[in-house]
């Protein structure tokens, strides 16, 4: 029964992500054509990003009383594995309730993101189709920091790695402006007090948190709203940064 049960999920799952799936190319002003099937990142000659995305999950995002269905961007495929991110900033929280020395094991944002946020977000049923993740967390590589044990987590934060990785669609120098990291804030996200870009050129924009150590055991590293990396970080009590989970599926 159980075997049968697990099947019928996978299936429906997959029904889910086929049926919802779009496109995002970065400079496009309007929704490409639907793909059928789920795709890696791709980049063309020109430098142009494109990530297939799917629809999972229910969060706040135009406001704080009606929840919406999640956009996530495809960050990699890898046989019946799915590396997703979500496309826009869905919230805003501490990385750490107190300004201490801190890793991501430690962190109580990681505690936030795999209990109230997956709880808030996802069904038991889609919590289910949601894969334990080792979470490795490397030394912040320009400054040593340490990144502390790795973990094991349903959601979770990218690592600087992992956002300046050319396989997932993002620029590969992290200390760059780059529009394939750039995210803009829900309207729910920036009434939880999000940092938000009010520029001609970046409006919208958020500055949203990463896993990995920033300059210091205190710090924690992060992308603003130009898409630049910050390896030095912001303190981990900085309130108005904000969350851009990811999971995979």
């Amino acid at each position: 029964m159980k075997r049968k049960t697990k099947r019928l999920l996978a299936k429906l799952l997959a029904l889910v992500m086929v049926l919802s799936l779009c496109e995002i190319t970065l400079g496009q002003s309007a929704p490409a054509k639907a793909a059928v099937s789920l795709q890696n990142p791709t980049t063309d000659g020109n430098g142009v990003t494109t990530w297939d995305c799917i629809y999972f999950g229910n969060y706040y995002q135009s406001n704080s009383s009606t929840k919406e269905p999640i956009k996530w961007r495809v960050l990699s495929v890898n046989g019946n594995d799915a590396f997703l991110l979500a496309d826009q900033n869905l919230d805003s929280k501490l990385y750490n309730k107190i300004y201490t020395d801190v890793t991501w094991a430690t962190c109580t944002l990681r505690t936030w993101l795999n209990g109230i946020f997956l709880n808030t977000a996802f069904t038991s049923a889609e919590q289910v189709a949601i894969k334990n993740t080792t979470v490795v967390n490397e030394d912040n590589p320009y400054f040593g920091t340490e990144g502390g044990e790795n973990t094991t987590d349903k959601v979770y934060l990218l690592s600087i790695a992992e956002a300046s990785n050319t396989a997932y669609g993002f620029n590969g120098e992290f200390r760059t402006y780059s529009e394939t990291r750039v995210a803009k804030n829900t309207a729910y996200a920036k009434e939880c007090g999000a940092r938000t870009s009010t520029s001609t050129e970046y409006e919208g924009n958020g500055y949203w948190w990463l896993r990995s150590p920033g300059g210091g055991s205190s710090l924690a590293s992060g992308v603003d709203y130009s898409g630049y990396g910050n390896d030095i970080g912001g303190s981990v009590d900085y309130g108005s940064d904000a969350v851009r989970p990811a999971l995979h599926l």
